[in-house]
């Protein structure tokens, strides 16, 4: 049986229980757009999706925010954040059922996802309407045109399905997009770091190398192949294998955000751009080096 296969058959069992029949229909026969910010659903985001989210945050991942008091109380701003765990996003979860706490679920959010998750049907619809977008930067101009908060997680799968080893590093490997997007559109860069979401499973290893080598870079779009030890297959090869995250405790720490100038000049400015990026990673490194440490046991917390 395919990935993609059993991934529809988890998430269908799960809301062929939850969701009425009528909405299970739709998430299985809509055509949304994953480039269209006007996909997202505010109504069904009430009803089914933050009370999920909800459960996630605070009962399974037990998660904990700090430097809340810097979340920018008007949109739009672009909150830049590590990742790990895919392709299941156990770290953004928690992330957006917060944003929707703390704004009106009619102010438009959204997160930039992989365009591999958009190619499963039934989650392609149910990511479009709590306000997935495929990674690109064309989706970004729009959810900021639109007015909107944006998720952006620079490091990619790359980063997402890093070796444990290095859970605790940031690298955003040289991207400067988010710093082009602050200047086009004159909007703050919100820092956000988690420990935890690499705790959900073990990746034993993550070669770039592999992923070249056995074509899955051209072929999905992916960066890197990990080696991953977890619940319930025990271990397994690359990152699309759907599976049961430990209940670890994500910890959050919000920083304050880097203001940025509407200035189209600047935001072709190379060096402008590298420097910012690099000053972007240095704090959300020192960011993450003192969250880690505060952090006693894996997956407990």
């Amino acid at each position: 049986m395919s990935t993609s296969a059993t991934l529809d058959g988890d998430v269908a069992a799960y809301a062929e229980e939850r969701l009425p029949r009528h909405v299970v229909d739709e998430l299985w026969q809509a055509r949304l757009d994953p480039s269209d910010p006007g996909g997202r659903d505010p109504e069904f985001i009430e009803k089914y999706a933050q009370p999920m989210c909800n459960w996630l945050s605070r009962r399974y991942f037990r998660a904990e925010f700090d430097g809340l008091e810097n979340v920018p109380r008007e949109a739009p701003f672009i909150a830049v954040a590590n990742h790990s765990g895919a392709p299941i996003l156990p770290d953004i979860w928690p992330m957006i059922a917060k944003w929707w706490e703390l704004f009106p679920l009619e102010q438009p959010s959204y997160a930039l996802i992989h365009d591999m998750a958009f190619r499963v049907p039934f989650v392609r619809n149910l990511l479009i309407k709590i306000g997935g977008l495929r990674a690109s930067r064309e989706s970004a101009e729009r959810a900021l045109e639109a007015g909107g908060v944006l998720l952006v997680m620079p490091g990619g799968d790359a980063e997402a399905q890093r070796s444990y080893w290095a859970r605790n590093r940031i690298d955003l490997h040289g991207r400067t997009g988010v710093i082009e997007l602050a200047l086009q559109f004159g909007v703050p860069l919100l820092p956000v770091v988690n420990v935890g979401g690499s705790e959900v499973n073990l990746t034993l290893f993550s070669s770039r190398r592999l992923a070249r080598w056995s074509g899955l870079e051209r072929l999905a779009r992916v960066k890197t192949l990990p080696l991953t030890f977890g619940l319930p297959w025990g271990v397994w090869l690359t990152g699309f294998v759907p599976y049961l995250p430990l209940p670890s405790k994500i910890s959050y720490s919000v920083g304050a955000p880097f203001e940025f100038p509407r200035n189209a000049v600047l935001a072709n400015n190379a060096d402008l751009l590298e420097r910012s990026s690099r000053l972007l990673a240095d704090s959300m490194q020192r960011m993450l080096s003192e969250l880690s440490q505060r952090r006693r046991l894996p997956v407990l917390g």
